[in-house]
């Protein structure tokens, strides 16, 4: 009885080229969310590039693909501007699975999905971070939390979300990955 092998890089020719665009679109956001993002100021919030990309990656790979681009991301800009790595991280892996298993569940085709899935992912990241503030000591006001930084942060990323999935789905080939199908 013959062993069937593992498909090889000739099986499969462009998961090389895949791992180089995440890692490029990772390096670059990276360097916007950690030298251009502090300096812009919009709505009275900045700008989370990053959190927006991941949701589009989730969106466009999976939710497993989505996660790791969450924890890779959310490391690398927690470790770039000296903040605990594991709160980022942790909020941006919820963001990318999350995201993936709306693209992987539902029905991409109305545009309005990048949208739902940023306004959502928002409100989420927000939330864990803000929680984790408070399990670290750092007490502030729930209205102040609410109305001065998870609003203006959601709704200005929320803007940012269908140019910011244009852009990334170019990128990335323009082609959406589902690891399961639904039936």
């Amino acid at each position: 009885m013959a062993r069937r092998r593992p498909p090889g890089p000739a099986e499969h020719p462009h998961v090389g080229l895949e791992v180089v665009r995440l890692s490029v679109l990772l390096v670059a956001t990276v360097l916007l969310q950690t030298t251009i993002t502090p300096n812009i100021r919009i709505l009275g919030a900045n700008p989370d590039f990053m959190l927006v990309i991941v949701a589009a990656v989730g969106l466009l790979r999976g939710a497993e693909i989505g996660a790791l681009f969450g924890f890779a991301g959310g490391a690398l800009v927690a470790l770039a501007l000296f903040q605990p790595p594991g709160v980022v991280a942790l909020a941006l892996i919820i963001v990318g699975y999350l995201a993936g298993r709306y693209a992987e569940t539902s029905d991409l085709s109305s545009g309005l999905a990048p949208l739902i899935t940023v306004f959502a992912a928002s409100i989420v990241a927000s939330v864990v971070l803000t929680v984790a503030q408070f399990l670290l000591g750092r007490e502030a006001p729930v209205w102040f939390v609410a109305t001065r930084v998870i609003l203006p942060v959601t709704v200005l990323n929320t803007l940012l979300a269908a140019p910011i999935f244009i852009v990334t789905k170019w990128w990335l080939g323009g082609r959406v990955e589902r690891s399961s199908e639904v039936d």
